[in-house]
């Protein structure tokens, strides 16, 4: 409303001068050249390909980071030059993804496209090539390893028996035996990836880059937008802007300016008005924190597998377990769709042959901390022990240990102790002290856990460190079923949260999809509860919590 009143002012003193104004300049003609890439469906389904979905993320490699910088070094270009001077569009309807730049001439704008395109699709290959490598690498090194341990375990055979022909060679035998089974294993995974080789880029070109006309400011407009990061528009058919189109010509010349105090204050307040808008607008965009569900899925091409609402003052405060306290509120709601959503995976895996036997691991990340990881590991594992399936917690964040201030119990290291969550066991530590081991021991201990806890449990939750922090999650992934990654709602960045999937789809392990934390935009059913009549709750509607179980004998959960 202030600019408005100023705009007006300002306009209604204008036509005081009007009669002095010096003629329009003639606009300049700058240049704008658009390449457009299509992901490739016609490839063979037995073909490895390079996961090129994300093509918002991809459209953020192009904007910041190696690529621009790769640009500038190839075009002896000021690397913050050629960021302005980029803009690139994604149709997720059409799996499209167009790299537009701008430039004072059309050999300029032509070439800065095509080298921004040569250098994605450089690093794309690289990076699939770079994933062959370290999975073959990582096979041939489990070949080597189970063929030393056959070796160990006969070189004992052998002596036993040399010197005592009766000897009992049984557990050198079966250690023998699980080698073995090992080295085959290990062998026909070596194979499988020998026999795939690198990965393929889905990517193919759709339209050269070719220069068109554009006004100055227009070339003005995208330069602002690329120095302030807003450089990126994904949507779909004729929800986008339509980058890299060259203006009508009458788009190019200013619009005439109207004589009279009266009607230049009326222009002057709506100006005054649309700067108003745009200030906020821009302001907008500069806040790059997702706040809902369209913000995650359209970032990270990842679905929203539960909306949870934000919690009350106190709770924020506490260690308090929604799901166990308050069974049948909106938040218990809200994880118990993230279970479905996890369930529903498990039965497609296991349709499709890529289940594993036992228990299903899931491993809960976030990109940064204090963005509701633990609390999400908790209230999950309260609903997934609903129905009696036994479920285990594993607190993996040893760093910042806090899972058992919510699941309550004793905290014994090395065992597996019964929390205040009824079918919930949880071990705290997996070393006699976590804090004093390294943590190479601390992980390797816990993949060791992971893989002999399977047959036991139903459920296995790891509340892991925040993945960019650590590369604590990141040894885990291979043990691990799903993903899920935890984003808090205006608290998480969306580059940060870009980065963190990104970093587990180049690990072989994309995220299932996101838990959104604190979401505000969830539909209020409070008043679709249940009675007052329920002999289970108390008067306040909340779930009395079970006394903590302590178990003396309680089985050692060591993974040594």
């Amino acid at each position: 409303m202030l600019l408005a009143i100023v705009g007006a002012a300002l306009g209604a003193a204008s036509a005081a001068v009007a009669e002095d104004a010096a003629p329009e300049p003639v606009p300049t003609v700058f240049y704008d050249a658009c390449y457009t890439l299509l992901v490739d469906s016609t490839i063979p389904a037995d073909t490895p390909v390079w996961d090129v979905r994300n093509l918002a993320q991809i459209a953020q490699r192009l904007t910041q980071g190696e690529i621009p910088a790769a640009v500038a070094a190839t075009l002896d270009i000021d690397a913050e030059t050629v960021t302005n001077q980029v803009w690139v569009t994604v149709r997720n309807d059409i799996q499209s993804l167009s790299v537009c730049t701008v430039a004072e001439t059309p050999s300029d704008a032509e070439e800065t496209a095509d080298t921004f395109v040569a250098q994605l699709l450089g690093f794309l290959e690289r990076e699939a090539d770079a994933l062959h490598t370290g999975n073959v690498d990582r096979a041939s090194e489990q070949v080597e390893v189970a063929q030393s341990c056959i070796d160990d375990a006969q070189s004992r055979i052998d002596a036993a028996v040399a010197e005592n022909p009766f000897a009992d060679t049984r557990a050198d035998e079966e250690v023998r035996q699980i080698c073995e089974n090992d080295l085959f294993s290990a062998n026909r995974t070596l194979r499988g990836y020998r026999a795939d080789g690198v990965p393929v880029v889905p990517l193919e070109t759709l339209e050269t880059a070719s220069a068109v006309e554009i006004s100055e400011r227009t070339y003005d407009a995208r330069l602002r937008a690329g120095a302030a990061g807003a450089n990126i528009e994904v949507g779909v058919g004729d929800s986008i802007g339509g980058a890299g189109v060259a203006p009508s010509s009458s788009s190019s010349v200013a619009p005439s300016i109207p004589d009279g105090p009266a009607p230049r204050a009326g222009a002057g307040g709506l100006v005054g008005m649309a700067l108003g808008f745009g200030f906020v607008i821009f302001t907008e965009r500069l806040d790059s924190k997702l706040r809902s569900k369209n913000d995650v899925e359209s970032t990270l091409d990842l679905p929203v597998l539960a909306e949870v609402p934000p919690l009350g003052r106190r709770d924020r405060k506490s260690t308090r377990v929604l799901t166990l306290e308050e069974p049948r509120s909106r938040t218990a709601e809200s994880f118990r769709a993230l279970r479905s959503g996890l369930d529903y995976a498990r039965r497609v895996d296991e349709e499709q042959g890529r289940g594993r036997s036992g228990a299903q691991v899931i491993l809960v990340t976030s990109a940064g901390p204090s963005e509701g990881k633990t609390t999400t590991v908790a209230n999950l594992a309260t609903v997934m022990a609903e129905g009696d399936r036994r479920v285990l917690a594993i607190n993996c964040d040893f760093r910042r240990p806090r899972l058992h201030r919510y699941l309550g119990g004793p905290a014994h290291p090395q065992r597996l102790n019964v929390t205040e969550v009824p079918g919930v066991q949880l071990v705290t530590q997996v070393t006699e002290n976590d804090g004093d081991a390294s943590p190479s021991d601390v992980v390797a201990a816990q993949r060791r856990l992971v893989s002999r806890a399977r047959e036991r449990f139903d459920v296995i939750l790891l509340d892991t460190a925040p993945i960019l922090t650590t590369n604590d999650a990141a040894e885990l992934l291979d043990v691990t079923d799903h993903v899920v990654l935890v984003v808090s709602a205006g608290v998480t960045k969306a580059d940060t949260a870009a980065r963190a999937s990104e970093l587990l789809e180049r690990r072989g392990r994309a995220p299932l999809g996101v838990a959104l934390v604190g979401a505000r935009d969830v539909p209020n059913a409070s008043d679709y509860y249940y009675d007052d009549d329920d002999p289970y709750l108390e008067p306040s509607g909340r779930r009395r919590r079970r006394a903590a179980q302590t178990v003396p004998d309680a089985e050692v959960a060591s993974s040594r």
